[in-house]
């Protein structure tokens, strides 16, 4: 995944559409922040035009307020897609991740900039914050203990930079600040986590190299799996 200056866009819109859909901010506020954060207004159609009739953000957030259920993230990487298709994770800007809408139709930003609507069959899954919140603080105690004790060296610079870069945006008024803490968080573990894979080696030591990069890379693993639960209320 690559290096993080801010939480991942579609993480933030699924907020907001999650947020009008629980009622919590109202439809035109939604649309604005949405407009804000993909900086356009008019939604681009994928390649095969949508059967959804939706032309604009606006129509998207009651699209998404009058759903059954709440829209969910994804952030695919190599080797795990998140329950995006093959035909739309090979048109998309995979740092901005996804929304889906519902089981039929994504939100993602193509490789060429807007951000576009697609009719696409998808299991981009739900996750509960307070379940991988609980996950994620218990994986930073597993793995700070075996980092701990494993004769690590390297450089920390470039991380560190990073994370003074790191800022969030546009976030909903009403969202609670253990929700923000939890997403804030996540976001840093994957800088820390991230930057620590290249940037760090336990010498002399392949099998305790090799634990280094398991435990680095489960961090990521929950993290993503936090930035992923969108909260509604």
């Amino acid at each position: 995944m690559p290096v993080m200056l801010s939480l991942p866009p579609a993480v933030v819109i699924g907020l907001w559409l999650n947020a009008a859909h629980s009622g919590s901010v109202s439809p035109t506020d939604a649309t604005n922040a949405i407009e804000t954060i993909t900086d356009q207004v008019d939604l681009s159609v994928d390649d095969e035009p949508t059967g959804s009739g939706i032309s604009s953000f606006l129509e998207l957030v009651r699209k998404a307020c009058s759903a059954s259920t709440p829209v969910a993230v994804g952030l695919p990487v190599d080797g795990d897609p998140a329950g995006i298709p093959n035909n739309v994770l090979v048109k998309i800007e995979r740092s901005s991740g996804v929304v889906a809408i519902n089981r039929d139709l994504l939100l993602f930003q193509t490789s060429d900039g807007p951000w576009a609507l697609a009719d696409a069959s998808n299991t981009v899954m739900h996750y509960d914050l307070s379940q991988t919140r609980r996950i994620l603080l218990n994986q930073i105690e597993d793995s700070a203990h075996q980092l701990a004790v494993s004769d690590l060296v390297g450089d920390e610079t470039e991380i560190a930079g990073t994370l003074d870069a790191f800022q969030t945006h546009h976030l909903p008024p009403h969202l609670s600040d253990r929700s923000i803490g939890a997403l804030e968080l996540a976001a840093k573990i994957v800088i820390v986590a991230g930057g620590a894979i290249t940037n760090s080696t336990a010498l002399h030591s392949p099998s305790i190299d090799r634990i280094r990069l398991e435990n680095l890379e489960l961090l990521i693993c929950e993290s993503r799996k936090v930035l992923q639960s969108v909260v509604t209320g």
